[in-house]
């Protein structure tokens, strides 16, 4: 066969396999896609994918499955979407915790942020520092008197070693030179249970599934861990209003993300739904009661953009912090 004949033949196989490619892409989706919630059933995440997958189905026309997979401080999950097919199917709801700040703490993390492809941003909820109820402090400030009048005598619950609520109180303790003891739990459940039972003194944990608790009087709310104050319940202080705290500003911010190398018409179909279902009021509303401040419409790009950035200052926050979960 002489070479220009081969060349014809691979030529016509390409855009064969090209216009195979193109109708894959226009006919998304065709089956059911999996929306992976890498946190147990219970917390805060829960509820918000759930939503999602549910507006998401109504709109695509096909079912989407919710599966939570926990374990590893969501690390699990994250690698089961990051190691899955690139073809849409198979998505991530994403957290600060598991898609930029675990793999950067954890030697066992088996992906990076950027082995994601950011489709977008849902919204970002707070971290609330929250009391047994007999705790002789009303606020921040008076937690940190307790801790200075007792080096290593309160204790503090958090969701996760290595979690974004672990380093948001190891920046407290850093900021104000003080020593209160980390215990960390398979997740949020427990540490509120015991936080309202009075077996730890404190507690670092998600607002939106708090809300009720601090409703009943069930546990105190001393701060919110953002600069304002958090939609979910606006007298609830910020951390920043404490002397020694200025700087604290930490929140969850939730996503949606796809593995690296995702078709670019599907992530743009999955991008514009998302949008689409973000400017429903309906879903604001229903996020808001949440806790969840909706995220303003922004592109592709710019979600991942976002990302880079927040993956940039936690990188700089561990290292002034010294902050190391495994010592």
């Amino acid at each position: 066969m002489q070479f220009p004949a081969i060349a014809k033949l691979l030529t016509l196989a390409a855009l064969a396999a090209g216009s195979a490619f193109a109708h894959a892409d226009s006919a998304y989706p065709d089956r059911p896609i999996r929306m992976i919630i890498p946190y147990a059933p219970g917390g805060s995440l829960d509820p918000i994918g759930r939503v999602l997958g549910e507006e998401l189905a109504r709109r695509l026309k096909q079912p989407v499955v919710v599966e939570n997979v926990a374990g590893a401080n969501g690390m699990l999950g994250g690698n089961r979407v990051a190691k899955a097919a690139p073809d849409g199917y198979t998505l991530l709801i994403g957290i600060t915790s598991n898609v930029s700040l675990a793999p950067l703490v954890t030697p066992e993390a088996q992906y990076q942020a950027s082995d994601f492809d950011a489709i977008g941003m849902v919204g970002t909820s707070g971290l609330v520092l929250v009391a047994r109820p007999d705790l002789p402090a009303a606020d921040m400030a008076g937690v940190l008197a307790l801790a200075r009048q007792k080096p290593g005598g309160l204790s503090y619950g958090i969701p996760g070693s290595g979690s974004l609520y672990h380093l948001a109180m190891e920046a407290i303790k850093s900021d104000t030179q003080t020593n209160i003891v980390a215990v960390p739990y398979r997740g949020a459940g427990q540490a509120s249970i015991d936080v309202m039972g009075g077996q730890i003194d404190v507690a670092l944990l998600g607002l939106p599934a708090m809300l009720p608790h601090i409703a009943s009087q069930k546990m105190k709310a001393l701060a919110v861990m953002s600069k304002q104050r958090d939609v979910g319940d606006k007298s609830i202080p910020s951390a920043s209003e404490t002397a020694g705290l200025e700087g604290i500003d930490y929140t969850i911010w939730t996503g949606v993300f796809a593995p690296k190398g995702t078709p670019e018409p599907v992530r743009q179909r999955l991008h514009e739904e998302l949008q689409a279902i973000l400017r429903q009021p309906e879903v604001i509303e229903n996020y808001r009661k949440m806790g969840v401040e909706v995220a303003p419409a922004q592109t592709m790009a710019e979600f991942a953009a976002f990302i880079a950035s927040q993956t940039d200052k936690l990188k700089s926050d561990i290292a002034r912090t010294k902050f190391n979960p495994g010592s």
